[in-house]
């Protein structure tokens, strides 16, 4: 299947710098993990194989990357946290 539409979305440079961070340690490119961040399926490409997701583990990689994410917000909350007491 190939794309048929883009969509757009503004960002500033540390947002971008974050998702690209973020992204890289999913070790997925960026346009999957906003896809899978907006509950779609992740594309690949087509030398990346290795992150086709295969639909009976789909639930169970949604649900880790939620806790993932959780776990990370909350390291960077107490970074902010520890941050601001000093």
């Amino acid at each position: 299947m190939s794309s048929t539409a883009t969509i757009t979305f503004r960002v500033d440079e540390r947002e971008r710098d974050e998702l690209v961070a973020r992204a890289a340690r999913e070790k997925v490119n960026l346009s999957d993990y906003i896809r899978v961040r907006l509950g779609l399926r992740g594309h690949g490409t087509d030398g990346d194989d290795d992150v086709l997701i295969d639909p009976r583990h789909e639930e169970a990689l949604q649900q880790r990357l939620a806790d993932h994410e959780l776990r990370l917000q909350a390291l960077e909350a107490e970074s902010i946290s520890r941050r601001a007491r000093a």
